[in-house]
């Protein structure tokens, strides 16, 4: 493999030049046409590993296709250049066939938007997606037109490029046959933390296998669909994580991307309603970060490297989304995580996350670990962690809906339950079904920051009993 290169607009001019004069020598000797296969790569490193194992994958579908249409392929030439690979293939078959060819292994998938195919007549006349009726190439980060966008420099660098690399993992997920099991694992244990949290019962305020808790627009079963349609998402941040090589803090806008359209996956599957759009955001950057870890230092894989992780790759998100809003509001509608930010100085998940997610590893690790060796059932196991969250959460779910003196009151109540022994007492546990009682059918409070901190604190219990089976 080449080394990662730095390229100059004088290596962008001399390379294009060389594909000219080979495009022209196979033209002459095979009087055919021509097809040029390059990828599309924002920034200034364009040869890589991801990017000749795409250049690969085009030419394979490139050549299976001109077999089905028995155009025999004359030659062929791979260029391993620092301005990217390429390739060039001189085949004898109808140029215009061969561009719907090229313009079909674009489209059919995400990733082919990183694909270009050229086709040349053996005049060397280039043929033209819009002799085919066929609309502008789209942007990488919005649907619009890419010439426009590019014009208008309607996006920063950093968002294309984030673009460019969810692209690029959609790839590497549908040309892996099997996930790196690593990655399989921990997508598995983030499915298996969102279905956990919601099935614990009794969860006062929220949804659960008995009600629907605070909440009239979703049950138990909502939270089935959107967990299954989240679950690919939790897959893709694992490998994210696995095959990112820079800075922690640089994986988040992939991150980022990666959640809006899990996001939207969700909102399809539960006809628009928010079931855990928190919990993406969150459980999403606690799999990479267990992959990142598992990749770099597996003799240190456990829950406090992974909250590390967790924080390192958001180092200085409040800075930057939260205490920007003091000096300058952005021309939208605030969220309403901003909205408390500026009224309370409530940080959220975003604080939580980069200070470590304390709140899981000093108290609802601890209690869930003390409650299963008193004997405790995993479900009652994860109900007595959830009270210990609820103690100390800066819960926005419940900001949101009340104010900060019925957050206040939820953390009394939560304590006074575990001061009576929560869920290994049956004082406790008469306790937590009244607190589900009042906050479901009179009070309407939903405690749904503590119950996605519970997901996360089910989730890294679980890697940890995977590494200690694997350290056996």
């Amino acid at each position: 493999m080449k080394e990662l290169q730095i390229i100059t607009l004088e290596d962008v001019l001399a390379a294009k030049e060389q594909r000219a004069q080979l495009q022209a020598e196979l033209r002459d000797r095979h009087g055919a046409t021509v097809v040029s296969v390059t990828i599309n790569m924002p920034g200034a490193v364009k040869y890589s590993a991801d990017t000749l194992n795409l250049l690969y994958y085009a030419v394979n579908e490139l050549r299976q296709r001109i077999r089905d249409l028995r155009f025999p392929l004359c030659e062929e030439r791979i260029l391993h250049l620092s301005t990217g690979p390429v390739a060039l293939l001189a085949v004898a078959g109808d140029a215009a066939k061969i561009k719907e060819i090229g313009m079909a292994i674009e489209q059919t998938t995400k990733f082919g938007r990183l694909l270009d195919l050229d086709v040349f007549d053996s005049a060397g006349r280039q043929i033209n997606r819009a002799g085919f009726g066929s609309t502008a190439r789209p942007c990488f980060v919005c649907s619009g037109s890419a010439v426009e966008c590019m014009r208008e420099r309607r996006h920063d660098p950093v968002e294309i490029l984030a673009a460019v690399k969810n692209l690029l993992l959609e790839y590497q997920a549908a040309s892996t046959a099997a996930w790196p099991q690593p990655v399989k694992q921990i997508g598995d244990t983030a499915l298996e933390a969102m279905l956990m949290e919601v099935a614990c019962t009794p969860s006062p305020g929220l949804v659960d296998r008995v009600n629907s808790g605070a909440h009239r627009d979703m049950d138990f079963f909502t939270f089935l669909q959107s967990s299954s349609a989240i679950n690919v998402g939790m897959y893709r941040c694992a490998l994210a994580g696995w095959r990112h090589e820079g800075v922690p803090a640089d994986l988040l806008p992939l991150l980022r991307r990666i959640g809006a359209e899990v996001e939207r996956d969700m909102a399809a599957a539960t006809a628009g309603v928010n079931t855990q759009k928190g919990l993406v955001f969150l459980l999403g950057i606690v799999a990479a970060a267990s992959a990142v870890v598992l990749k770099r230092h597996p003799e240190n894989f456990g829950s406090s490297a992974i909250l590390a992780m967790a924080a390192a790759i958001c180092r200085g998100i409040v800075e930057r989304e939260m205490a920007c809003l003091k000096h300058k509001q952005p021309g939208r509608k605030l969220t309403a995580g901003e909205r408390l930010y500026l009224a309370h100085g409530v940080t959220g998940i975003r604080g939580e996350i980069e200070n470590g997610l304390t709140v899981v590893s000093q108290t609802g690790l601890p209690l869930l670990r003390e409650a299963l060796a008193a004997g405790l059932s995993l479900n009652d196991a994860l109900v007595h962690a959830l009270l210990g969250l609820m103690t100390v959460t800066e819960d926005t779910t419940i900001l949101n809906r009340h104010n900060l003196a019925i957050l206040a009151e939820v953390q009394d109540k939560a304590r006074e339950i575990l001061a009576a022994g929560g869920m290994l007492t049956a004082r406790g546990r008469a306790h937590v079904h009244e607190l589900d009682a009042l906050f479901s059918s009179q009070r309407n409070i939903s405690p749904g920051g503590s119950a996605d901190l519970l997901a996360v604190t089910y989730f890294l219990h679980k890697i940890e009993l995977w590494q200690a089976r694997t350290a056996e």
